[in-house]
């Protein structure tokens, strides 16, 4: 195992034992009836709020080191030039190195320079002329641009008119505005995040006028009602878990649910019968449908698709396989699976058994039996413990300590629909090959382990993921353990990745980047366990360039990932990532982008619903929402400890993102390195809220309500602070703000 790896493994073990035996309250806190939203957070509509217009430049651009001035090191590129606007107009062209603007020098370091460059634009007037200076090929060239108003193309949202309904009378967080005389500036943040739910993110989409077909109208709505976030966030994951209950094993409805937050609707479909003839006839005619849904590509274009589903924009064909995706019919691809799916309920498990128990009723002790399908190989495993080396298109097995060493339950190149039905055993799932155990791509793949204590390990691609498709690992036994490399456990990426653990017992979630509940664009990838002490190990493998010898992207625990434009490569909406953890004391340890957080236009949730939980992080996490984008982490209940060593998370916007940590009871430790703890920076929000316990806050610097900007916002609501510690305030507060106020 690399050095790296081991690194991150053991110190977590090490904070775990420490913080769980200097706890310094007890966990038996009085019930309270707990505060709603309408009481904290509700702000009455703006509506009076008279804004300007905002002057539109129309580049896209990054952040770039070169020698081009004795005064600075790092400067603005720009990457690409929106199609009609003021910079197509004014003869910028990609690649120009911006120096100056109206005299102005536009050099820095890192993302800061973008930032500012954003400011001297929007501190402009429509129709004003800016003179910018370039360098181009080692020469200097001065241009003129009149900017324009900046252009939209309106994006629709979903609908919660029952979160709004509040009666009249402020909130604690309203009153505070009130008092501070920052109402209005709260009323022009939240504006500016409404424009950015309708910005452009490519250069050649102001000239086609077409909204994002990538972007969810759940990110439209949360981006649009910050203060809702929450609320919104802690709906989506009751829903789910109610769901779940409604007959154990009820998988369509989970499923259903998660094609609503794609925007998808499935047709209501009634299993009457499940036996296996009738299972062969679904897969059949599911086949037929996912056929159809990619007939408008060809096979090459198939082909090209299937051979970079894993980091697609790491390569110069990313433009035309995002133009592909639309051709997908993923509507069709998930209805077309969901009739198979309405049939895996625990009373229809049992017919299929019974089913296969009589007509092989002789050979049922015996290892296996198959039977040829048009779409592919059936096998039917005895009580025996069996091996099942080749790839099948269908397993049934009835008992036994089984070991896979096949797909497991993953599509294939001409089998679009994959099922593995095991009903018990203690068995082993291990695959050598990338997309396996649950993998759907461009189709439906399903693992469902029925009993026993198992274990799986895989490569890429694996373990309830949905690439074009939809991907379900079901679990439900009493101690498992779950091994994957990256894109695994619970992704979707265009389409639905589940991995849903119903045992009892205490897992193990290990994967080393990219994955447990991890949504890429127009994709929902979901992990829900139900209980037990479980532990979430995720990253230590891919260092990350802000600082590689020390830390590591993680990408995942409910994250929402999207990509921003660059370089000639188009920008994407990104996905919705939800980690649902229902029951038990667990440890969450990851590093860089983690635990309910988010990254250009996703949504990244974590809601765990009880147990005394230890939370592990670097940067980018715990509720950290980062360009234009929501990051949410509920905690219902529990003495629990947040540890972000880095920071930028805890409740942190950063760039028109929006980040939100609620912790609803406990007496909970809360250890923050910069910007923590209900912060924000240029044009975002951060909340952070504890509403019951005897708390502890600690952090290294610009936290605890802190605004880095004059047009963003920190909120810090604690409402039960009588016995709070915390390292920055003498004084306790059920409110603070961070605003910064212009010269200071």
């Amino acid at each position: 195992m690399p050095k790296k790896i081991i690194k991150y493994i053991f110190l977590p073990a090490f904070f775990t034992v420490f913080f769980f035996n200097t706890h310094l309250f007890s966990s038996d806190i009085h019930q309270k009836e707990q505060p709603s939203y309408c009481s904290m957070l509700h702000v009455s509509k703006g509506d009076d709020i008279v804004t300007k217009p905002k002057p539109f430049l129309g580049i896209i651009m990054s952040p770039v080191t070169g020698e081009y001035s004795d005064d600075c090191d790092k400067f603005i590129k720009i990457t690409g030039i929106i199609d009609e606007s003021p910079a197509s107009k004014a003869g910028l062209k990609e690649n120009d190195i911006i120096m100056s603007m109206n005299d102005k020098p536009v050099c820095g370091a890192g993302d800061e320079i973008l930032a500012g460059l954003r400011k001297l634009i929007q501190r402009q007037k429509v129709n004003s002329t800016a003179v910018i200076s370039v360098m181009r090929n080692g020469q200097s060239h001065s241009l003129s641009a009149k900017l324009k108003e900046r252009s939209y193309i309106r994006q629709p949202e979903a609908e919660h008119e029952n979160i709004a309904s509040c009666p009249v009378g402020p909130s604690i967080f309203e009153e505070g505005l009130i008092k501070q005389e920052k109402l209005s500036l709260f009323h022009e943040i939240s504006y500016e995040l409404r424009s950015r739910s309708n910005l452009l993110h490519n250069p050649g989409w102001l000239k086609d006028n077409i909204a994002n077909p990538y972007q969810l109208d759940e990110f439209t709505y949360m981006i649009r009602h910050p203060l809702n976030s929450g609320e919104v966030a802690g709906e989506m994951s009751e829903d789910i878990m109610t769901v779940s209950e409604d007959g154990r094993g009820k998988i369509a409805g989970v499923i259903d649910r998660l094609s609503h937050l794609l925007d998808i609707s499935n047709h209501v479909s009634e299993c009457e019968s499940f036996i296996l003839s009738d299972l062969i006839k679904l897969i059949e005619k599911a086949k037929k449908d996912i056929d159809e849904a990619l007939s408008d590509l060809s096979s090459d274009e198939i082909s090209l698709i299937r051979e970079h589903v894993l980091n697609p924009w790491k390569d110069d064909r990313w433009n035309k396989i995002l133009d592909l995706s639309v051709k997908i019919k993923l509507k069709k691809i998930i209805q077309s699976i969901y009739p198979l799916a309405s049939c895996l309920t625990e009373e229809n498990l049992s017919l299929l058994k019974k089913d296969i128990e009589i007509t092989g009723k002789e050979k049922v002790e015996a290892n296996t039996r198959e039977i040829e399908a048009s779409f592919g190989k059936v096998l039917i495993g005895g009580r025996e413990s069996n091996t099942y080396k080749e790839d099948a298109a269908v397993i049934l097995d009835l008992g036994g300590n089984d070991i896979y060493l096949n797909n497991a339950g993953a599509t294939r190149k001409g089998m679009p629909l994959s099922i593995v039905i095991d009903w018990d055993g203690d068995d082993f799932y291990l695959s050598g090959e990338n997309f396996s155990q649950g993998a759907g791509v461009l189709g439906g793949g399903f693992l469902i382990d029925l009993g026993g204590n198992d274990i799986f390990k895989a490569m890429d691609g694996a373990q309830g993921t949905g690439l074009y498709g939809v991907g379900l690992l079901y679990n439900r036994g009493q101690k498992s353990t779950f091994i994957a490399k990256t894109y695994s456990q619970g992704v979707g990426q265009f389409g639905i990745g589940l991995l849903w653990n119903a045992e009892e017992g205490n897992s193990v979630y290990q994967s080393s980047g990219y994955g447990q509940a991890l949504g890429f664009f127009n994709g929902a990838g979901i992990l829900l366990d139900e209980s037990g002490n479980d532990y979430y190990f995720l990253g230590g493998s891919i260092p990350d360039f802000r600082d590689p010898e020390r830390s590591t992207v993680s990408m995942g625990q409910g994250f929402g990932k999207g990509i921003m434009p660059d370089n000639n490569l188009n920008g994407v909406s990104g996905g919705i990532g939800i980690l649902i953890d229902r029951r038990g004391d667990d440890i969450y340890s990851a590093d860089y982008f983690a635990q309910g957080a988010s990254y250009y236009y996703g949504i990244g949730i974590l809601d765990d619903s009880s147990g005394n939980d230890e939370y592990f992080a670097g940067r980018y996490a715990q509720g950290a929402g980062i360009h234009s984008s929501v990051g949410i982490l509920i905690d219902r209940s529990g003495d629990d400890s947040y540890h972000a060593s880095h920071g930028v998370a805890q409740g942190m916007g950063h760039d028109f993102g929006v980040g939100y940590l609620e912790d609803v009871q406990g007496n909970d430790r809360y250890f923050g390195g910069t910007l923590t703890q209900g912060s924000a920076t240029y044009g975002g929000i951060g909340i952070i809220i504890d509403k019951q316990g005897q708390d502890i806050y600690t952090v290294k610097e610009k936290s605890q309500a802190f605004a880095d900007d004059e047009e963003c916002m920190g909120i810090m609501l604690d409402l039960d602070n009588d016995s709070d510690a915390l390292s920055s305030h003498s004084d306790n507060q059920s409110l603070r703000l961070g605003i910064k106020h212009k010269g200071q």
